[in-house]
C-alpha cells in the first residue's frame, strides 16, 4: 500500500484528534454542539424536545456552552461544523439513518439499531439486546474530525435511563459505550447490561468491554 493510501486510510477511517477519549470527547467539538431530534415516532416528540432542552440548559450550565437544537428533518439541508448529539433510534431519527447509509463511513459500525434492538458486533461475538426498556449511549465518528454521540432506547424508559450518563463531567471514567437495562432506574449502575471500548479503528475492544 503506498503512502497516500496509508494516509487516506488513517483520515476516514482511524480515531484520532478530538475523537480520541471517553465519551467526554463530545464536548470538545470544533464547532457549536448540534443536538438532533428524532420524529419518525410521533408519540416520542415531545419527550425528546424535554430531553434535548435539559441537556442544552444542563451543557450551558457545566460548560457555558450554547447548543443549537433541530429536528432530524431540518438537517437535510444543514451542515454542522460541531459535534453531534442524536436523540433516538435508526428507525425514529431519519439524521442517524443518513449517517448509517451504505454508502457513509459508518456503514460497518459496530453498534445499530434495527426494530427495537440494539445489535454490537465484537469480532468474537453478536451481542442483542432487546426488550422493554434497554437503553444505549455511545460514541462513533463523523466527517472532518467530529464525533456523534447517541443516546436511544428500545422504550423512551430505555431512552431515559441512557440519557442519565451523559457526560455532564470531564475527568471522570467513562467508557465510550453504555447499554442498561430497567434494573438501572433501582440499582443504578448494577442495571448496566455492556459497556466498553473501541480501538483505533472504531471496532469493538473486546479485552476491555464488558457483555451480561
Amino acid at each position: 500500500m503506498s503512502d497516500e493510501s496509508v494516509s487516506k486510510l488513517w483520515k476516514t477511517q482511524e480515531r484520532r484528534g478530538r475523537q480520541l477519549g471517553p465519551m467526554a470527547a463530545i464536548m470538545d467539538t470544533p464547532g457549536p454542539l448540534t443536538i438532533v431530534i428524532g420524529t419518525q415516532e410521533s408519540g416520542n416528540v415531545l419527550q425528546m424536545d424535554r430531553m434535548a432542552s435539559n441537556i442544552a440548559q444542563n451543557i450551558f450550565i457545566y460548560f457555558g456552552a450554547e447548543v443549537d437544537i433541530r429536528y432530524d428533518y431540518e438537517m437535510k439541508d444543514s451542515n454542522p461544523t460541531g459535534n453531534v448529539i442524536a436523540l433516538g433510534t435508526e428507525a425514529q431519527n431519519s439524521y442517524l439513518r443518513q449517517i448509517n447509509k451504505p454508502s457513509s463511513q459508518n456503514r460497518n459500525f459496530p453498534i445499530r439499531t434495527k426494530d427495537k434492538t440494539i445489535i454490537i458486533d465484537d469480532r468474537n461475538r453478536h451481542h442483542v439486546y432487546k426488550g422493554k426498556d434497554i437503553g444505549a449511549i455511545y460514541l462513533q465518528p463523523l466527517p472532518e474530525n467530529r464525533l456523534l454521540l447517541t443516546i436511544c432506547g428500545t422504550t423512551q424508559k430505555g431512552i431515559d435511563l441512557a440519557v442519565r450518563l451523559f457526560p455532564y463531567r470531564t475527568g471522570a471514567g467513562q467508557p465510550d459505550w453504555v447499554i442498561v437495562g430497567p434494573e438501572m432506574g433501582v440499582q443504578g449502575m448494577q442495571g448496566v447490561q455492556a459497556m466498553g471500548y473501541y480501538n483505533n479503528l472504531w471496532e469493538i475492544e473486546s479485552d476491555v468491554s464488558y457483555f451480561s
